[in-house]
């Protein structure tokens, strides 16, 4: 037996499904001659300028980023100890803008493979859709082909072909509506369908060319998270050399304020600058890295003095020699050396907190005020002088005593930081 045929209203729900859509439109008003052909030009022009535009503003985005990334290849050169301030400043702005570039740059490839994804997932949900709406009207056709075709029996009890043979007058109007409507419903089932076609066609066109995007959006993203991780190794090395020269001239500025108030609230305002300029979650990650790496204060019995300074046993002749070499040349050095950890604990815990991470593994800089770590400082380590000339400070580089170490003290083995006239520590 042949399924039984849909009712009227039946195969109108089949017809008509809920995205169905009118078929007449109005038309489009009349519209002064000038509006038509400035809308033209408008169609003509517009892209050709906007794309202009694009193109000069990725020309404009790529020399930045060059630029950027020439100068933080240079900041990573710089000798964080041996840097002056300026130097120092410039190499770690460099640094951080290329950080915040590669960031930005991923965020925006992780953006655009969001986006095609997106496409993606809406172009196979369309594509199922259309599919399963398809499946319904060519099945509501088929029985509405096989209802006009058959007569086969309805809801109301009477077969088609009976009403159409029917000499009652108000079977002639039922039967004339009827055909109307199974007419009207076959052909808007077919339109709908030849409808439903091309958009599959192109959804399916879509879909191919999201996914393509998506594909290039995450080997876009991939690239950006490598280039991001080689931005933050450069970050965190100049960091770090930034962060150890920071701990040691604020060691030196808390000894120096003794005798030079005024050039130690330079320094500290200095390296209170550069500190503002570590990130915090950068140094925060390297110095958990490095938690429990402390150095060793030397033993009280590997501190010796020479000539009134007092050094580790390790130096004590080079300095003897150094120091001897210096009066012959008529130039009367002094100093002081070694100095223990206790006053730096003091300041720790009154800067920084009272616990043991606070106290002797957290960054100076994250710090308030930046304060330096005890042992790091090369003055704890007996490998550093302060030196005096004929008893008096050493601030300038034309004084006499720093002229003739300038001259000679590498070849002792002993360093200067050039801000520091008075500073030299032994490599």
């Amino acid at each position: 037996m042949r399924p039984s045929s849909p009712t009227p209203r039946l195969a109108f729900a089949l017809m008509t499904p809920r995205r169905f859509r009118d078929r007449a439109r109005p038309r489009t008003a009349w519209r002064p001659l000038w509006l038509v052909v400035f809308g033209a030009l408008a169609l003509l022009i517009s892209p050709v300028g906007a794309q202009d535009d694009v193109a000069t503003l990725e020309t404009l985005k790529a020399e930045r980023q060059r630029i950027q990334a020439e100068a933080a290849a240079q900041a990573a050169k710089v000798n964080a100890s041996q840097a002056s301030f300026d130097e120092l400043i410039v190499a770690l702005d460099a640094v951080n803008s290329l950080v915040d570039l590669q960031e930005a740059r991923l965020s925006e490839a992780q953006q655009a493979l969001a986006s095609a994804q997106k496409q993606v997932a809406l172009a196979e949900a369309r594509e199922e859709e259309i599919s399963t709406e398809i499946a319904e009207i060519q099945t509501g056709l088929v029985d509405l082909a096989l209802a006009s075709f058959t007569g086969e029996t309805g809801e109301n009890g009477h077969g088609l072909t009976a009403m159409l043979l029917s000499a009652d007058p108000s079977e002639a109007a039922r039967r004339r509506s009827l055909v109307e409507f199974q007419t009207g419903s076959l052909t808007d089932g077919i339109d709908r369908m030849r409808a439903l076609s091309a958009e599959a066609a192109d959804v399916s066109a879509n879909l191919r060319s999201s996914a393509a995007a998506a594909e290039a959006g995450k080997v876009e993203a991939d690239v950006r998270v490598a280039e991001l991780e080689a931005a933050k190794e450069q970050q965190m090395t100049l960091v770090l050399a930034a962060d150890a020269r920071l701990e040691s001239r604020l060691a030196e500025a808390a000894e120096l304020a003794q005798l030079d108030a005024a050039k130690a609230a330079e320094i500290t305002r200095q390296e209170e600058a550069i500190a503002k300029r570590i990130r915090r979650e950068t140094l925060a990650a390297a110095a958990a890295a490095a938690a429990g790496n402390r150095p060793r204060p030397p033993a009280p019995e590997n501190i010796a003095t020479v000539q009134g300074i007092r050094v580790h046993e390790r130096i004590a002749g080079t300095l003897d020699s150094m120091l001897s070499a210096a009066r012959a040349d008529g130039i009367n050095l002094g100093g002081w050396g070694y100095r223990d950890s206790v006053k730096q604990v003091e300041l720790r815990m009154k800067h920084c907190g009272t616990s043991e991470y606070q106290i002797w593994d957290m960054p100076a800089s994250l710090c308030s005020p930046p304060t330096a770590r005890p042992g790091r400082s090369k003055h704890e380590q007996g490998l550093a002088v302060d030196f005096t000339y004929n008893g008096g400070s050493m601030t300038s580089h034309s004084n006499p005593g720093f002229r003739w170490l300038a001259a000679h003290a590498a070849s002792y083995g002993f360093v200067n930081l050039p801000s520091e006239p008075w500073h030299w520590s032994h490599s």
